[in-house]
């Protein structure tokens, strides 16, 4: 099969990447082979999260990190990284993840030369591209068309529509997050429904999801009981337990529906 990879991109700041970038990665690795890239120098969440430890629990640097049990870095949308780009698509997984920083996409377009040169030469490299769009606002939607008028061939598109954020933002949040969903509705896309405390964002900065809180029906056993217990998870409170015993199966079961083949 084809090498998918997978960028998750948008001009807007405070969009939920990061978020989103965390969700396929961990999603995809409990049954594929994963690359992770962070692309961005001064916010490098996903590697935070991601990242191996060495032998004390240390992150261990960027530049000794294998892409496919941690997350590297890799500026794509630099002309000068191009050699870098092109090797990395010789890895042996079948998912490459990257992460953008904002305002990165003019750039990517132009990093091989032309947007079509950058389609074509995945191309040539047996790889697809797949761009993963965040929307919640006028100006994630702008960045979204934008890029799907960068790239309006070769490329498939697919958007995170970022209900949770609209409702902990918006006091109109239903009518928005129902406006979003008949503009965009029969594209393809995932819906981030669920709202998430500032608790959890707290321990999401160096945690992963299921280090946060693992689903309960991931943990049942043979004989009904569920191991281990919530109270071994980061979180603590039972209403974050409660919206991620949620958040993390709906996000998941949509990024399997959509990725896998």
């Amino acid at each position: 099969m084809k090498k998918k990879v997978v960028i998750v991109a948008s001009d807007a700041g405070n969009i939920g990447k990061t978020l989103v970038a965390s969700v396929i990665l961990e999603t995809l690795r409990m049954t594929e082979k994963v690359d992770g890239y962070v692309c961005d120098r001064n916010f490098q969440g996903l590697y935070e999260r991601y990242g191996q430890k060495n032998s004390n629990g240390a992150l261990k640097p960027l530049h000794l990190q294998d892409p496919a049990q941690g997350v590297a870095f890799l500026d794509i949308a630099n002309p000068d990284e191009k050699s870098k780009v092109a090797s990395s698509l010789g890895t042996d997984s079948n998912y490459l993840v990257f992460d953008l920083p904002a305002n990165a996409t003019h750039q990517l377009a132009t990093c091989m030369g032309s947007p079509q040169d950058f389609i074509d030469f995945l191309d040539f490299a047996d790889a697809e591209v797949i761009f993963v769009c965040p929307i919640k606002d006028q100006k994630s939607i702008t960045s979204y068309k934008s890029l799907r008028e960068t790239f309006p061939n070769g490329a498939k598109f697919i958007l995170a529509i970022n209900a949770g954020f609209i409702k902990a933002t918006e006091n109109n949040a239903q009518s928005l997050i129902d406006g979003l969903l008949k503009q965009f509705g029969h594209e393809p896309h995932f819906i981030l429904e669920q709202t998430l405390s500032p608790r959890i964002f707290d321990l999401l900065k160096n945690n992963t999801l299921r280090e946060v809180f693992t689903p309960r029906a991931e943990r049942k056993q043979a004989d009904g009981s569920y191991f281990p217990g919530d109270g071994d998870y980061l979180a603590q409170d039972r209403g974050d337990q409660f919206i991620m015993n949620r958040f993390i199966p709906s996000v998941s079961q949509a990024v399997e529906g959509l990725f896998l083949d």
